[in-house]
């Protein structure tokens, strides 16, 4: 019964360094264990993807279309559907300004629970509601979490289903200097963060991202969207 305790309070401790650290090095692991998501783009190219989740939002959204005009910075803003239907204007800017749309379901709660006919249904409401490029289809799944079907039919119907490898768990609202951490650190060519500016109190994400956009260049990093990035990593290498 001890040895049984020891070895739950082990795994415990790893799953809650995993959390709250998030460790690059952990991340083949990840990725081996979930092969159709993507946690961030294989590149020697001094790009990261920065995204934003839980949107359109008529006040927070536009704070951070602000300070990433501030700092020359793109980024992939996933929306839900039933709020790009409520804030079309909030959508029009967001593309007018040179960021990328992403599929974050039509609503804002779990998939778990839906049928795949709901899944799909929900799916293309939501493609409609934001207007996705078919060159750069981006999902997802609310709360990061779906079922391996789910992610085979948004496959196939054309999209890359993307998480990030530098989450700073902003829903719960952690300290700024917490986030401003776990975000600089992880800050490496290919990585994509992952922060919400349509959760209920984002303030202190918006308090976060503008050092968080400096700790990036300060390593001579540019900030761009997922779609661009995978592009770029995607280019053949000049040869001089």
């Amino acid at each position: 019964m001890l040895a049984v305790l020891l070895i739950a309070t082990a795994l415990l401790g790893v799953w809650l360094v995993v959390y709250w650290v998030e460790p690059l090095g952990i991340l083949s692991v990840i990725e081996r264990a979930t092969p159709n998501v993507i946690y961030r783009v294989r590149t020697d190219l001094p790009v990261v993807a920065l995204s934003f989740d839980d949107g359109p939002h008529p006040r927070f959204t536009l704070q951070v279309l602000e300070i990433l005009r501030q700092h020359d910075a793109t980024a992939t803003f996933f929306l839900i559907g039933e709020r790009a239907v409520r804030y079309p204007d909030v959508v029009s800017q967001i593309k007018a300004e040179g960021h990328e749309v992403g599929n974050h379901y039509f609503k804002n709660g779990p998939t778990l629970t839906h049928s795949d006919a709901d899944f799909v249904c929900y799916l293309e409401q939501t493609e409609k509601a934001i207007g996705i490029s078919a060159v750069s289809k981006l999902f997802r799944p609310p709360g990061g979490v779906a079922w391996p079907n789910q992610l085979r039919l948004a496959q196939a119907h054309g999209y890359k289903c993307v998480l990030g490898c530098a989450y700073p768990h902003d829903p719960i609202r952690p300290p700024v200097w917490y986030m401003r951490w776990l975000v600089g650190k992880n800050l490496v060519p290919g990585t994509i963060v992952i922060l919400h500016d349509g959760i209920s109190d984002p303030a202190r994400s918006i308090e976060a991202l503008p050092h968080i956009l400096t700790a990036g260049r300060k390593k001579g990093l540019r900030f761009t969207s997922i779609g661009a990035l995978v592009r770029e990593a995607a280019r053949p290498a000049e040869t001089s």
